[in-house]
């Protein structure tokens, strides 16, 4: 029973070991086992877990009758910050070593990595439940503006035409533009300048009309121009079973 014995936590993703159950070691294997747990050793020393712990399991699978090595495997994962892991190997070192002399010092770090690993999930699932919230700000385009200086510089060219336009000659009849031959005057530049007197002010005034339009319009455009946060997104930390990651959500 001690021999088959499964850590509490070896169900949360944690690596099993393998069963020490009548297990008979050869002069080959704890040779092997010595070899992978000296290399292990310059790796644990040197502060490079995650290499130190594939030489320490390797080991402990040749030999598994040297359970202390669990409890290095442990004290490793402890180191590399693998909670989880730390107390799958020591639960299991307690499973098959139960009658160890340090198995009441054993049995309180389990308890204490049983509470700290309790503890962070706690605070794993409170982060969940605090969304981030982020906005962008948003303020008045420039696209406004340049309909009313297209507006504003139409009206001033209305206006010029409206203003500047020739006085009809005496001569010309204010209907048909045709004009009276007058000794002196070319008859076709008196007809021209008719027409031009006729419709260049209504080309101006009708310039100047849509040009205040356009100042109308740009300046509507500005004030009703919506600002403030262009979106309200909710950043949320997600964690379940198998996943972890951000979920993304809000109104635009």
């Amino acid at each position: 029973m001690v021999a088959i014995a499964t850590p509490a936590y070896a169900d949360g993703g944690t690596q099993p070991y393998p069963s020490c159950a009548n297990k008979v070691v050869s002069a080959r294997e704890s040779d092997q086992a010595h070899d992978k747990y000296i290399a292990a050793r310059l790796e644990y020393d040197e502060a490079r877990y995650d290499l130190a712990i594939v030489h320490f399991r390797q080991a402990y699978a040749l030999d598994c009758t040297k359970h202390d090595l669990l409890l290095i495997i442990s004290s490793a994962y402890q180191l590399k910050g693998d909670k989880r892991e730390a107390l799958a190997a020591l639960e299991t070192y307690v499973a098959r070593v139960p009658n160890s002399p340090e198995l009441a010092t054993y049995q309180t770090k389990i308890e204490n990595l049983k509470t700290s690993i309790a503890a962070d999930a706690k605070n794993n699932t409170a982060t969940t439940t605090k969304p981030v919230v982020t906005a962008e700000p948003r303020g008045h385009s420039p696209y406004p503006w340049i309909v009313v200086g297209v507006g504003g510089a139409a009206v001033a060219a209305g206006l010029v035409l409206a203003l500047t336009a020739p006085d009809r000659p005496s001569n010309c009849d204010p209907v048909t533009n045709s004009c009276a031959q007058v000794p002196g005057r070319d008859a076709s530049e008196d007809s021209s300048t008719a027409a031009r007197s006729k419709n260049q002010p209504v080309i101006g005034w009708a310039v100047l009309g849509g040009g205040a339009a356009l100042v109308a319009g740009g300046l509507l455009w500005h004030f009703l121009e919506p600002t403030g946060p262009r979106s309200s997104a909710r950043v949320t930390p997600t964690v379940a079973p198998g996943f972890a990651g951000m979920s993304v959500g809000g109104a635009f």
